[in-house]
């Protein structure tokens, strides 16, 4: 009896060894890191509060661990701001970067990439992600077996990244007179755009800069703290506190000892996930189908049931509302806008005539919706599906990890779909 009881403890004790992530911090670049922030002000104060340790979980890879029982509203993490890495200390540490209108997000990558090049801030920089798995590192063969609406985003993605580099290229040769790989610059400007936090630039830094280029300032990296992962349930307060001079989080969770503590990126569906961080949210609040009024009109022209063309001022109106964004259809229905698409397709003479100023003046017709609506997500199904199954030939020992991601996201789509289709029943 008392042999059995050993047993069962014995194997409960397995299970839980097993089920428990693998702790890294004793990894070399993971001391260096700890011992490089304690030698630039991560002083007591703030290294005492830290209740998390780098470990390596199933379902994310890298992450951090609760050392201990968390409470909600529990300080997860403090950052001094000496160990922040913002555009106002890049420009200290290279001048030369003064003579160029830069936002905050190219001047972190020229960062990245001159202490790569140089050996400097290597406790850091060895602690960064090696690759990503972004829909800008999809293959031109990858690309092509996606759906035409993924398509356009990742090569939308592909040709800004593009033209920053060019940007980059031309000021890294003017101040080293060498040359830069595409590649290199790739991985610098993604461990930027996956990591930063929100951090308000300093005025002097912020000026001649226009609306576009304002989306990227005001951030900064965040040593230690960019190894946090996302869960798009957790809600946090993260932020530079004033009075300790620190940048800090909060969470909402009461988090279990050995459990990965993680952060909210934002709310972000899928294939903003994928485009911007390469990967997937399995319990996403915020998963979304969007579509442009294209994919409406290859549908409706290819409906025996209505006139090969649509009015002028349909086109307009549609192309007005598509400006407008918020074309999407998720596991709750269509969005606002995708219902006065849906209801605008199907005017005839007799609404067309009525003076409209805006798209938004419509009310839409619930009729119209549930008959186009059902017919536009069976169309957005069978296009994933044949997507899918071109995608599914290109051989796996030739596909990249975007494009494993980019056929997550596609079957993903489709279980959105098909619940988009039960709720308009």
């Amino acid at each position: 009896k008392n042999m059995g009881r050993t047993s069962r403890i014995r194997n409960r004790l397995v299970r839980i060894v097993h089920s428990r992530p693998l702790r890294i911090d004793s990894h070399s670049e993971f001391v260096e890191l700890c011992k490089w922030m304690s030698a630039n002000g991560w002083n007591a104060v703030s290294k005492n509060c830290l209740v998390t340790k780098p470990a390596l979980f199933n379902s994310t890879g890298r992450g951090l661990m609760a050392m201990s029982n968390i409470a909600p509203n529990h300080l997860l993490v403090q950052i001094p701001q000496s160990l922040l890495i913002t555009k106002e200390k890049v420009l200290a540490e290279i001048s030369d970067l003064l003579q160029f209108s830069m936002t905050t997000a190219e001047c972190l990558t020229f960062f990245i990439l001159n202490s790569k090049f140089n050996g400097l801030y290597s406790s850091y920089i060895s602690t960064l992600p090696k690759s990503f798995s972004v829909g800008g590192l999809c293959k031109s063969q990858e690309i092509a077996a996606l759906p035409s609406f993924l398509q356009e985003k990742i090569m939308c993605n592909q040709n800004f990244v593009l033209k920053k580099y060019e940007k980059i290229f031309a000021i890294w040769r003017k101040i080293y007179g060498s040359t830069l790989s595409l590649e290199l610059f790739q991985w610098a400007w993604f461990c930027v755009n996956t990591r930063a936090v929100f951090y308000q630039d300093s005025k002097q830094h912020s000026h001649g800069l226009n609306k576009v280029d304002g989306m990227e300032n005001n951030m900064a990296l965040a040593p230690y703290l960019d190894m946090f992962n996302h869960d798009a349930e957790v809600v946090v307060e993260a932020g530079f506190n004033k009075t300790t001079q620190c940048y800090e989080i909060r969470s909402d969770r009461h988090i279990k000892k050995y459990q990965q503590v993680f952060i909210n990126y934002g709310p972000h569906d899928n294939m903003k996930l994928f485009l911007e961080y390469g990967f997937l949210a399995t319990k996403n609040l915020h998963k979304a189908v969007e579509f442009d009024i294209d994919v409406l009109f290859d549908l409706v022209l290819g409906c025996p049931s209505k006139p090969c063309c649509l009015q002028t001022k349909q086109i307009a109106l549609l192309r007005q509302l598509s400006k407008m964004g918020n074309l999407f259809c998720s596991q709750e229905g269509f969005s606002w806008n995708a219902q006065i698409a849906l209801t605008m397709i199907s005017f005839n003479d007799t609404q067309l005539s009525k003076k409209f100023c805006s798209p938004l003046e419509i009310i839409p017709d619930e009729k119209q919706i549930n008959v186009l609506g059902r017919k536009l997500v069976n169309y957005l199904i069978v296009k994933l599906r044949e997507s899918l199954n071109q995608a599914h030939r290109i051989p796996p020992d030739y596909s990249s990890s975007s494009f494993d991601v980019a056929k997550l996201l596609m079957e993903d789509m489709i279980n959105i779909l098909v619940d988009c289709i039960l709720v308009t029943e």
